[in-house]
């Protein structure tokens, strides 16, 4: 063969060759635009939902009055599903808590913040789902700087706050005592103890446990066994004790539009009832309605500090023995909740002898309020 045409065979094998690849990368991609499309068309809902979606979801519920953190713990929670559906979320407790115990095996701090937690109590109160026994532990165990009332089988009791707790131990910081005098544990480790504490949506919350251990570091500080369940025992917001007293109050009326009390004073004197760390009772002879502004002086406890409340209740009809107003502090700073607390907790000693039988759900103690 001579070399013009062994050259012309290689150029025509070449352009072979090439029309080969052409024709295979064309049929390559055409088969694979059919086999994603396929895929599209029969591959299973994902649980990610675009902008539009989530806000639709977001008017459904506003439309049924969820919204604000409610809202966001029920989406992230419907994310958390294999195949969500909110209308089964929110109305189905099964769905509701298999999907909680999902998203919690996702994110155990899910619920660590008490916002989210109040929101998760708030959603099962509005849909009956509230548990009556003995409820799980990691949503219920108490959290850093809540107040725990521990009660010991010879009657004895103390206030403590928590300041630690992992699986085996609770750490807490004694800061009252029943017996004043008392400047050492009274328990021996191992002895049985009974301990309640305070939620506004919960109320109140009891569990039993064992001494591990007390220290002596200038303040005493107690370590329990972590409980494994523990129980409602009742939905009782603040503990209230009797009084008698003086109290001066700024009388803010509220919805005054036609002016009908326009002359009426604003600085009055009322007559203590009963206190608590929420609110208190008093009696006057002020017009006072629902929802009014009070500023009050001379509260037990706290001297000349002001404090301001707002009516939530008026029993001066007759309705209960004492009648009188009730109202609810606001915006209360910590410190100043703190020295009523203590101040309950020291007249209810005073005022009763401490059985061995000792109901520590009667002197639960709300550390951050709620109403009267």
């Amino acid at each position: 063969m001579n070399p013009e045409m062994l050259n012309l065979s290689l150029a025509l094998g070449l352009l072979l060759l090439s029309l080969l690849l052409i024709v295979a990368n064309r049929t390559l991609r055409r088969g694979w635009v059919v086999l994603r499309t396929g895929l599209q068309r029969r591959g299973p809902r994902k649980a990610f939902r675009p902008g539009n979606d989530d806000l639709a979801l977001r008017d459904e519920l506003l439309a049924q009055g969820v919204d604000g953190d409610e809202a966001d713990l029920l989406l992230t929670l419907l994310a958390s599903c294999d195949e969500p559906n909110m209308a089964r979320l929110f109305n189905s407790h099964f769905a509701f808590e298999d999907a909680l115990e999902k998203a919690l095996s996702k994110d155990p701090e899910l619920i660590r913040e008490l916002r989210v937690r109040r929101a998760l109590d708030r959603i099962r109160i509005r849909r009956g789902w509230e548990v009556s026994g003995e409820i799980s532990q990691g949503l219920s165990l108490p959290i850093e700087d809540e107040e725990l009332l521990i009660q010991g089988p010879d009657g004895l009791s103390l206030r403590t706050v928590m300041i630690h707790r992992d699986d085996q131990s609770l750490a807490v910081r004694v800061i009252e005592s029943s017996v004043p005098s008392s400047d050492s544990c009274p328990w021996q480790v191992g002895v049985d103890l009974q301990v309640s504490f305070f939620r506004p949506e919960s109320g109140c919350l009891l569990f039993e446990t064992r001494l591990q251990e007390h220290r002596d570091l200038g303040d005493w500080f107690l370590f329990v066994e972590t409980p494994q369940t523990v129980r409602i025992e009742q939905r009782r917001q603040a503990v209230r004790v009797p009084i008698e007293g003086e109290i001066r109050l700024l009388h803010l009326p509220l919805g005054d539009r036609n002016g009908t009390h326009s002359d009426r004073e604003l600085m009055h004197v009322a007559s203590l009832i009963d206190i608590g760390t929420g609110g208190l009772g008093f009696t006057t002879e002020a017009v006072v309605e629902l929802d009014d502004l009070l500023i009050i002086r001379g509260i037990p406890s706290l001297g000349s500090i002001d404090v301001t409340a707002r009516v939530v209740a008026d029993l001066s009809g007759g309705e209960t023995p004492e009648g009188g107003i009730g109202v609810r502090f606001v915006g209360m700073s910590a410190t100043d909740r703190d020295r009523i607390a203590s101040f309950v907790f020291s007249k209810r000693i005073e005022a009763e002898e401490i059985e061995s039988q000792f109901d520590s759900a009667e002197h639960a103690f709300g550390s951050d309020g709620g109403s009267v």
